[in-house]
């Protein structure tokens, strides 16, 4: 009977034991819910100084440099987390440089210390640092969860907090249960939220360092680009410079004369040569494309490429019959063989053999068939940290006054605006292979040169009344005074309004005109005169137009700069005698 009696003096404790621990559950559940609010309000806390810090990261640097575009782009980075409701970036004194607010009065003026935000709300300081010293400071105001998200948050726990406690107040012999089951509860909530804190932070400071990279790595090859053009203009402009300063010196006999003037015209013609190459690499040089026949053109440079190369080098060719044409710039196609093949020829000092090859290549995803022209050499190889970086402008691992490191660059632009690719393979020790991938013409017809202005059955020159149209006082001037020295008639206009004012009262056998020009361009000037004289020629000049490497000229002849006189002079007689100017 004796445990019978236990038993029953235990039963009878139970309504007053189990009143007790639910009230004590109760309470422990209330200290619970302010725990994790405490908890989620301080982690807020830190996330919002942990974004704070982020953003005093990416901002120091243009704070440093004053560069307010900078660091709003960085403030206007945390726009897109709509609890942010204010960030501001300061300098050392207080003063706000660069942010953003949601609603009116949040980010303080100036920064100081008695700026808080209770309630529903946090903010975090964060001083910005350049080494030791403080340059400013960042302020970041967020906004916590909605009171209804958390409610529904603790929704759960309240209703298992009531059930626990109804449970105990009618059978509390499942009390012990219960508070188990809710402790496991909790602590898996609890290393829950811990590991999506921990998985929210790793993914920032991911995208930051990704971020980082991307801006030093772009940095970098802006840095590497610039330093190459200034590098390459100083060279040219130093000769350039120099020539002009002897060829005013009094007295200078006319040998003298003579060279340093074809000094300054060769020089002049390999800077343009040089802007050309990073047009190219930009896909911005303009292209004058044909339907070509690649063998035929492979064939008709097999005596250049013998004579460029040496005779250490011997020229392969590989070349699949039948072949589709392709559409592209005969001038440029033939540079970027070229290019191809004197990098061939620096990778192989002591000679070796220059294979060129054509075939079908693998079918595009557009649809439309591709053939490939392939350059491969027996030299030394490129190694494998090198190959990633050999297409970007001025790279070169050639010595000083070996290359320019624009070859490639070349090659990869040309193909890239050709609708085509370059593919690249190499084996340090076996040779490389440059492959240029280049689409099917849709033409299908192999285009005829047009007779030279030195092969045309007339010999006469042709002259005419000119309106040169240009609001570059210098060039304009000059384009008048060659026009003039070859025997034309020339008006000057400075806009395009101008030029058709007097298109409009005076007659006139051709104009020539810019293109790039503020208010009306050459382009709109040409569509404008072709409705008012539609009888009117229009020869365009431009050093680079996007409209028109990307659209092209309307059929309208272009002259592109810098150009010579007599690439002018056959571009006027071609027009007046009635002809298309070609190879300009």
């Amino acid at each position: 009977m004796r445990p019978l009696t236990r038993l029953a003096d235990r039963w009878s404790n139970i309504p007053f034991a189990a009143g007790i621990l639910a009230l004590l559950l109760l309470l422990a559940g209330l200290a619970i819910i302010f725990d994790n609010e405490g908890a989620h309000r301080q982690q807020k806390l830190d996330e919002t100084r942990v974004q704070a810090e982020i953003l005093a990261a990416s901002a120091s640097a243009a704070l440093d440099f004053d560069d307010v575009p900078a660091a709003q782009e960085a403030v206007d980075a945390l726009r897109v987390n709509p609890q942010i409701l204010a960030a501001g970036v300061y300098d050392r004194e207080g003063q706000l440089f660069a942010g953003y607010e949601r609603a009116s009065g949040w980010l303080p003026r100036p920064l100081n210390t008695e700026h808080t935000r209770g309630g529903n709300a946090v903010d975090a300081r964060v001083p910005m640092m350049v080494g030791t010293e403080r340059i400013g400071f960042v302020y970041l105001g967020a906004q916590r969860e909605p009171l209804s998200r958390r409610i529904a948050r603790y929704a759960v726990i309240a209703a298992l907090i009531f059930m626990a406690a109804l449970v105990v107040l009618v059978l509390g012999v499942a009390h012990t249960a219960l508070r188990r089951a809710h402790g496991e509860l909790e602590e898996r909530a609890r290393a829950l939220s811990a590991a999506y804190a921990e998985l929210q932070v790793q993914v920032e400071e991911r995208a930051h360092a990704e971020e980082q990279l991307r801006q030093a790595q772009k940095m970098q090859a802006l840095g590497q680009l610039t330093g190459g053009i200034a590098h390459d203009f100083n060279n040219l402009l130093t000769v350039i410079q120099g020539s002009a300063d002897v060829l005013r010196r009094p007295g200078l006999a006319e040998e003298k004369r003579v060279r340093f003037a074809q000094a300054i015209v060769d020089t002049a013609s390999r800077a343009a040569a040089l802007t050309g190459q990073l047009l190219a690499f930009a896909r911005r040089q303009p292209l004058k494309p044909e339907v070509i026949d690649i063998n035929a053109k492979v064939r008709g440079m097999i005596d250049l490429l013998d004579r460029t190369l040496g005779e250490r080098i011997q020229v392969v060719t590989e070349l699949q019959e039948g072949l589709c044409p392709i559409e592209s710039d005969p001038a440029q196609l033939e540079s970027a063989l070229l290019n191809v093949a004197v990098n061939a020829r620096d990778a192989m000092p002591e000679g070796g053999t220059l294979t060129i090859s054509t075939g079908i290549a693998m079918p595009r995803e557009d649809g439309r068939t591709a053939i490939f022209v392939a350059i491969g050499d027996s030299g030394t190889g490129i190694p494998p940290e090198v190959l990633e970086r050999v297409f970007e402008p001025f790279f070169t691992t050639k010595s000083v006054g070996r290359g320019t490191g624009l070859g490639l660059s070349q090659v990869y632009g040309f193909a890239a605006q050709s609708g085509g690719e370059v593919l690249l393979e190499s084996v340090v020790d076996e040779g490389t292979t440059v492959t240029m991938v280049l689409p099917c013409s849709k033409d299908g017809q192999v285009a005829v040169k047009a007779q030279a202005l030195g092969q045309s059955a007339s010999h006469d020159v042709a002259h005419g009344r000119i309106l040169v149209v240009d609001d570059n006082e210098e060039v304009g001037g000059f384009a008048e005074a060659l026009l003039a020295e070859l025997g034309h008639a020339v008006v000057r206009a400075r806009s395009g309004e101008e030029a058709l004012g007097i298109a409009g009262q005076q007659d006139f056998d051709a104009v020539f005109t810019d293109v790039v020009m503020p208010g009306m361009t050459g382009i709109e000037l040409a569509d404008r005169l072709a409705v008012l004289v539609p009888a009117l020629p229009v020869i365009l000049t431009t050093g680079y137009s996007d409209q028109i490497s990307r659209s092209g000229a309307g059929g309208r002849p272009v002259v592109f700069k810098p150009y010579r006189m007599d690439t002018l002079a056959r571009a006027l007689h071609e027009t007046l005698a009635g002809r298309t100017p070609s190879g300009l």
